[in-house]
């Protein structure tokens, strides 16, 4: 009997993920030697289809944006099993991709450092105050949301405010991110992980977005990059 029950859960967990909506899994694939560049992917089951998806980014980080070529998205038109990982959609889509890759001597070691995590699951303040404990600076950041809605349809926006203080007290401010792009479908964005590139200076933030579907809310992710003073 135990094992019925383990096959009929198996069984119904892949299609349970199309009705809820599906949540994106994060990764982050590495700078370059001389942070000039960063790559991060993201993969699951897509919540209309129910296929396996996985989505890839190069991105300049001095610009903010991503390099030319550097967009990579497969959806692949299989039936998966009970039990099959969608990191598998992931695998194909980095061979796919490694070539971009080494064009900008992406290295997937090369992961910078961590100064802030949001735990899986968890739902995020638009407001962080945390220490690098890396550095000892004081870090307090701050995302501006602006959502329209017009005729059912809803348009967001935001922006980022940063303030880092170090240990003597000098204290750095800086403004990223584009309030006047308006995005279609989008509903709410959190800060998720906040990384610092091996040369010191380039911020990468990954952030979180909920877009609206037609069988439900589906998680994303994007960035934004910068360099301190």
């Amino acid at each position: 009997m135990k094992k019925l029950i383990v096959i009929l859960a198996l069984a119904w967990a892949i299609p349970l993920a199309a009705v809820a909506g599906d949540v994106a899994n994060l990764v982050n694939l590495g700078f370059s030697p001389d942070s000039s560049h960063f790559m991060f992917g993201f993969y699951g089951f897509d919540v209309q289809s129910g296929k396996p998806y996985a989505e890839m980014f190069i991105v300049d980080t001095r610009k903010n944006n991503f390099v030319q070529g550097g967009t990579f998205k497969g959806l692949y038109a299989i039936q998966p099993q009970p039990g099959w990982n969608p990191a598998g959609a992931f695998y194909r889509l980095l061979s796919d991709a490694s070539s971009t890759a080494r064009k900008y001597r992406i290295d997937h070691l090369d992961q910078g450092r961590l100064v802030y995590l949001l735990l899986d699951g968890l739902s995020g303040p638009d407001t962080l105050s945390f220490k690098d404990f890396g550095t000892s600076a004081q870090w307090e950041v701050k995302l501006n949301e602006t959502m329209e809605e017009t005729d059912g349809s809803i348009s967001s926006s935001f922006g980022l405010e940063l303030d880092i203080t170090d240990p003597a007290g000098r204290k750095t401010s800086v403004k990223a991110g584009n309030p006047q792009i308006k995005r279609k479908g989008i509903e709410n964005y959190t800060m998720r992980e906040i990384l610092v590139a091996g040369d010191g200076k380039t911020v990468v933030i990954l952030i979180e977005r909920v877009e609206q579907t037609a069988s439900g809310p589906s998680i994303r992710y994007m960035v934004e990059t910068f360099r301190l003073p």
